[in-house]
């Protein structure tokens, strides 16, 4: 009860912030979401992070309560420079990622999500996403011994602060995984 309490705080936490920055970068910018095509030209997106990773209740597959920290890496790959709405300014692309978590009772996993990731590009400045896709769980070493490999479903919501074409400030909140780091477009 007290890691679903955590993750819960967690999500309100960063939405909060997340609120919080998209009102002040509207409020200096012009909004570019009805103009399409007017984001970074990119092929891909390299995104380093911070991980915290956390599972409790029915999607956990068998598992409760797990809590872990780690650095992660994803590298998400334009598939459409406009995406499924001709009318406004978002993107897809397709994103694989590899964590790293040290999970509170001893085990060290590796976590590798699988998304599709759309984009929407409120200003320069500021961008949100949405991920939907799945994760698969590696144990790499348990102390009680041999575990299966476990797949979940994912579902991520984030936003960017873009300094410029190339560089961004990118945090993501969703289950079971949550992220802050910086990305890089190529």
């Amino acid at each position: 009860m007290r890691l679903v309490r955590f993750a819960m705080g967690t999500f309100f936490v960063s939405l909060a912030l997340s609120l919080a920055l998209s009102g002040t970068a509207e409020a200096r910018e012009e909004s570019i979401i009805k103009q399409p095509d007017q984001h970074p030209d990119y092929l891909a997106e390299l995104d380093v992070h911070g991980v915290v990773a956390y599972s409790a209740g029915p999607l956990a597959l068998g598992r409760y309560d797990l809590l872990g920290f780690g650095p992660g890496v994803e590298a998400s790959f334009r598939v459409l420079k406009n995406g499924f709405i001709p009318t406004l300014n978002n993107s897809i692309a397709v994103g694989v990622g590899a964590e790293l978590v040290f999970t509170t009772d001893g085990d060290v996993r590796l976590v590798t999500p699988v998304v599709l990731q759309w984009n929407f590009w409120w200003t320069t400045h500021f961008s949100v996403f949405g991920e939907p896709g799945l994760a698969i769980e590696f144990p790499m070493s348990t102390p009680r011994g041999v575990e299966p490999v476990y797949a979940s479903p994912i579902l991520e919501l984030g936003g960017r602060y873009n300094f410029n074409d190339h560089f961004a400030l990118t945090a993501r909140v969703g289950y079971p995984l949550t992220t802050f780091g910086v990305s890089f477009f190529l």
